[in-house]
């Protein structure tokens, strides 16, 4: 056998090694859970004395733990549950929204393996995972909101489309997952590969309005697909291209809580 016909099969070998493993641990790459102690989750809470644990038991026995921050007049009446990135440990959010969102309950509970919630996140899981919390924690309630996140927004999506809070707030959302991975990953033939949709696209018309945020300099979630996102979207939709700011620093702008504040007002 040839030289070259040997560098060929074993080159042919390695991307299909390559190829299998990221199907077999893609989850690895989708998911980035950020955990911590006990001691650290009440230190979370401390900082912000409207903020109590919570826990929430799972239809199969797996824990998910969060926080319950209270409006600081009138708590019961208004609930913003937040669903976050696939990076995020969700305490780093109670300070950031303790001001702007001052007239909410706002209620944030880390996925399955985040903070010191139990379980493995998968896509599946996390959409059934919402819908038990949401139906759970919405009870008694006058008005509700959701706010989703990067992979949160069709979370937040999925469960809105069930639930029909009154408001939505999508930051850096997205079509579907595997137009992400296409643009991300141009050489890989993610759209075999994928096990995940996080298909946001196909439930975006069972909601009739939402606020959409976007960074202008997003090289993650790029604004073309938020922008697709919106091409399907039939309802009224309030979209503001923040520029300057990226994935990770969106909520930096000096317009990102203003505007949000602006449209939850609005729409009481």
């Amino acid at each position: 056998m040839g030289t070259l016909v040997k560098l060929i099969l074993t080159a042919g070998g390695a991307a299909g090694l390559l190829l299998l493993l990221i199907y077999l641990f893609q989850d690895r790459l989708l998911f980035f859970p950020q955990t911590m102690s006990e001691q650290e989750a009440e230190q979370a809470a401390a900082r912000e004395p409207r903020a109590e644990t919570v826990q929430f038991e799972m239809d199969d026995g797996t824990e998910l733990h969060g926080w319950l921050m209270q409006a600081e007049e009138q708590p019961g009446e208004q609930l913003l549950v937040y669903y976050g990135g696939n990076g995020e440990e969700v305490s780093g959010q109670i300070m950031e929204m303790a001001g702007p969102l001052s007239d909410w309950d706002v209620l944030l509970v880390n996925y399955r393996g985040y903070g010191m919630s139990g379980g493995t996140p998968e896509e599946e899981a996390l959409y059934q995972d919402a819908e038990h919390i949401f139906e759970e924690a919405a009870a008694g309630y006058e008005r509700t909101a959701m706010m989703g996140r990067s992979i949160g927004t069709a979370i937040a999506v999925r469960t809105a489309a069930i639930f029909q809070p009154d408001d939505v707030v999508l930051i850096s959302p997205f079509d579907r997952l595997e137009e992400v991975a296409a643009e991300a990953y141009p050489f890989l033939p993610v759209r075999t590969l994928l096990r995940s949709e996080f298909d946001t696209a196909s439930r975006i018309n069972e909601l009739e309005h939402m606020l959409v945020l976007a960074g202008g300099s997003d090289q993650i979630i790029t604004p073309a697909r938020t922008e697709a996102l919106l091409d399907e979207y039939e309802g009224e939709a309030v979209f503001h291209l923040l520029e300057g700011r990226g994935h990770n620093d969106l909520h930096l702008h000096p317009e990102f809580w203003p505007l949000i504040e602006a449209y939850l007002q609005e729409r009481s």
